[in-house]
């Protein structure tokens, strides 16, 4: 499996006219053969940023501003600052009003500093497949983490689908599989009538050893019955086995308790409302004890004229299978992708992509 690195940016909330500690150079307007060199990940999406704003000051003995250095990120976030004499000078990274990063470099010898970067998470290494259906959006959800280049596999018709989950080594090429729910599941994850038994049984060994030799399977929403009929043992679904019949959750804003001290952290929260912006959408009861369960609420639901709460539902479970994982959500994903819910959704992708 393919491994996945998310970049820890640190953002410093320090304004172009608050530099408090400014490196001098002896050369009065600092000229000379040296550079230095680097590139600029954007903190928000993990990509590389085009158009962020990065310069240098240059300071006599004296403690005078003489001169600024400047220039502008490209499309592949290189910049490059020339005409710098030997020193050391306090590098800034702005894009628009934010300083995105500050940090010192010595040039020396006349020569090309070059600031180590470690590699944007929109690396074109990131290999992960998306079975698309009718709810979930993946596509703007890796892009909004910063995962490009998504190989889509089309869940509706089936066929490519089932081509998909049919061939083990093409499997194995993605670190993760998402399964975006709306996708067809009579006849590839259940069969209703048993004429498809055959295709059922390879399909869910095909998912199982795949996880087992350490992918990752994300599913959302409607796509449940992906979880309730291959691990039925993982989560204990509304209606038990029965295909869709899990799916009488009220849609609204849920207040979700978060059990993670990380994602606690990461909030400043101890508890977060998510999105579940379906009419009706599946109610977890409980998971397995080998299960991590990050988020809690109290779940509505409605079922014909009958109405209920299921107290303290899972709303985001992370289970082991060999070595690899599973990862269910009742919401969309791509419905919660604004203020702190991106947050949450950035915890779990880099927790279940970055190898933690």
């Amino acid at each position: 499996m393919r491994s996945f690195l998310f970049l820890p940016v640190l953002l410093a909330a320090v304004a172009c006219d608050t530099d408090n500690v400014l490196s001098r150079v002896p050369d009065l307007y600092g000229h000379g053969e040296g550079a230095i060199s680097g590139k600029v990940c954007n903190p928000e999406t993990f990509q590389w940023l085009e158009g962020a704003t990065v310069y240098t000051h240059v300071i006599d003995d004296t403690g005078e501003l003489r001169d600024t250095r400047k220039a502008t990120s490209d499309a592949d976030g290189n910049w490059l600052l020339e005409d710098l004499a030997n020193g050391t000078y306090t590098v800034y990274i702005q894009y628009g009003s934010t300083t995105i990063d500050m940090f010192d470099v010595d040039v020396s010898n006349g020569s090309e500093t070059e600031v180590p970067n470690e590699e944007c998470a929109a690396s074109a290494d990131v290999e992960v497949a998306v079975i698309t259906g009718d709810f979930d959006d993946f596509d703007t959800v890796l892009q909004s983490v910063g995962i490009g280049g998504a190989h889509a596999v089309d869940g509706q018709t089936g066929d490519e689908m089932l081509q998909f989950l049919d061939n083990p080594d093409e499997m194995a090429r993605y670190g993760a599989i998402f399964f975006a729910g709306g996708h067809l599941e009579d006849g590839i994850f259940y069969s209703s009538d048993g004429s498809d038994a055959t295709t059922v049984d390879t399909v869910k060994q095909n998912l199982k050893d795949y996880v087992t030799n350490g992918g990752v399977v994300f599913a959302s929403d409607w796509s449940y019955d992906v979880v309730e009929q291959i691990w039925p043992n993982a989560m204990d679904f509304y209606g038990g086995a029965d295909p869709d019949a899990a799916q009488i959750g009220e849609p609204g804003l849920l207040a979700c308790d978060i059990h993670s001290d990380d994602l606690q952290k990461s909030l400043g929260n101890d508890s977060i409302k998510m999105n579940l912006d379906l009419d009706a959408w599946p109610i977890v009861k409980d998971a397995s004890d080998d299960a991590k369960v990050f988020l809690r609420a109290d779940a509505p639901w409605r079922k014909g004229m009958e109405t209920g709460t299921e107290t303290d539902a899972p709303m985001l479970v992370e289970f082991p299978f060999g070595d690899g994982k599973i990862v269910f959500t009742p919401w969309r994903f791509s419905a919660n992708l604004d203020a702190n819910r991106l947050k949450v959704v950035r915890w779990v992708m880099e927790r279940e992509l970055g190898g933690n």
